[in-house]
């Protein structure tokens, strides 16, 4: 007799997660059933989900379009919670993987396991508890550059010169950068949060460092710059 796999669903919050984690999820997904629902959430418009195209695809992963509504913020985690519950009410998966280090996606990790769901997160060691310990399983995923020892010159540069790359990236002609569109870029590029720093948010992270200036703060257009020599 042919024993039925577990039906799995993979809904991943590209904004929230890494690209270099996703062989590691699917490797792990084939341990727990038949990955039959994949998807990635993000705008794809974005500059730091460029690398995501190929990628998803090489890996049968359907990307599904998020525009952000409103400047400086993002409706991703919002959309991937809808399309969670109306797959339980549809499809009725056996297991839910959730790719994200967003603790946001506590409460849709709940609704599913106690509904008999089997929900298994996956995310950067920083994640939330209050994420981890509403699912089923949760497994830390790092970066893949931190999977492995690196010689001593290829290791990642300091933070300062990433967030100048960062901030060059993504400004504009006299140098401004929106520090969300800094904070994909040090997501999704370098694997990095705010809280691998030690601060809540960016904003916090570079005022916290020399060298920079500011405008728009305390507003979601926050922009910064690295200041001009004198």
């Amino acid at each position: 007799m042919t024993t039925v796999r577990p039906a799995v669903a993979l809904l991943i919050d590209a904004d929230n997660a890494a690209l270099s984690s996703l062989d590691r999820v699917l490797r792990s997904l084939a341990e727990h059933g038949d990955v039959t629902i994949r998807r990635a959430y993000g705008n794809w418009f974005k500059p730091a989900l460029k690398a995501w195209d190929a990628e998803l695809s090489r890996r049968g992963i359907r990307p599904v379009q998020q525009s952000d509504p409103v400047r400086g913020k993002n409706a991703t985690d919002l959309a991937l919670v809808i399309d969670a519950v109306d797959i339980h009410h549809t499809t009725k998966p056996d297991v839910y993987a959730l790719v994200s280090s967003d603790s946001d996606y506590a409460p849709v990790a709940h609704f599913l396991r106690e509904r008999g769901a089997t929900v298994i997160g996956y995310g950067r060691e920083s994640t939330a508890t209050s994420f981890r310990a509403a699912c089923s399983l949760f497994i830390a995923v790092p970066a893949a550059a931190a999977e492995r020892p690196t010689p001593l010159a290829k290791r990642q540069p300091p933070l300062p010169e990433l967030l100048a790359g960062a901030i060059a990236k993504n400004g504009d002609k006299q140098g401004w950068a929106r520090v969300s569109a800094v904070a994909n870029h040090m997501r999704q590029l370098n694997g990095q949060s705010a809280k691998d720093h030690g601060k809540a948010s960016w904003t916090k992270v570079l005022k916290n460092l020399p060298g920079y200036e500011f405008r728009n703060e305390g507003t979601t257009s926050v922009a910064v710059r690295i200041k001009k020599s004198s």
